[in-house]
């Protein structure tokens, strides 16, 4: 029988090894992007001599796709890794560390739901779904910030820099456009008045945003 601790330890263990993972394969796929902005042009134009145009249209296209195998490579190393501290059920012995908060939720394997998790007693699916639910509606109330912030530096860069949204100058209300119709829903789904300030927050800013745009 394991503990709630059990599940969080092995968890955690996991979560430093995909994390650092993860984030060395974002770094290297950048570090590929700025290597390939860096000769791209040489690299077309040279193609475009030696191969025709129908090959240097497509070649932007072919440099582009080693940089997802890159972020995988990373990610798939760091899977590999953290199998070591992987949650197996000790009773049908299914790998559950994609679904520890369900586990230590419910108390219960999902693969045979047997009860795998010390405690009293266990809990339905339903338990988790709702517990899952209050977790998704705290990070939304944070989440739902980055919308006017975005908005409010790419005004701010606007108004320092007239010509620097020239190419795009939708983008000056696109993110007030996002923040307000993601929060409005939420709020409309749960009314839920915490998602009122990210609400007007928006709003403000896209209003900004298209006096800006117009």
């Amino acid at each position: 029988m394991l503990s709630t601790a059990d599940i969080n330890a092995l968890s955690k263990k996991r979560m430093w090894i995909l994390i650092p993972a993860a984030t060395v394969g974002v770094v290297v796929m950048l570090a590929y992007f700025a290597v390939v902005a860096a000769w791209r042009d040489s690299v077309v134009a040279s193609a475009r001599q030696n191969f025709g145009e129908s090959t240097a249209d497509a070649l932007p296209i072919v440099l582009i796709l080693p940089s997802i195998g890159f972020f995988l490579t990373a990610l798939i190393w760091g899977e590999h890794k953290s199998q070591r501290y992987a949650l197996i059920c000790p009773n049908c012995n299914a790998d559950l560390s994609r679904s520890t908060k369900r586990v230590a939720t419910t108390r219960c394997c999902n693969s045979c739901g047997k009860q795998i998790v010390e405690g009293p007693r266990t809990h339905g699916p339903e338990a988790f779904e709702r517990r899952s639910r209050i977790e998704q509606r705290k990070f939304l109330i944070y989440w739902f910030w980055a919308w006017p912030i975005l908005g409010s530096l790419m005004i701010g860069y606007h108004w320092l820099s007239p010509t620097g949204f020239e190419d795009c100058p939708h983008m000056l209300f696109m993110p007030g456009l996002i923040g307000t119709t993601a929060s409005g829903w939420a709020f409309a789904r749960t009314l839920d008045k915490r998602y009122l300030p990210q609400l007007a927050g928006s709003a403000m800013v896209l209003c900004i945003g298209f006096s800006v745009f117009w």
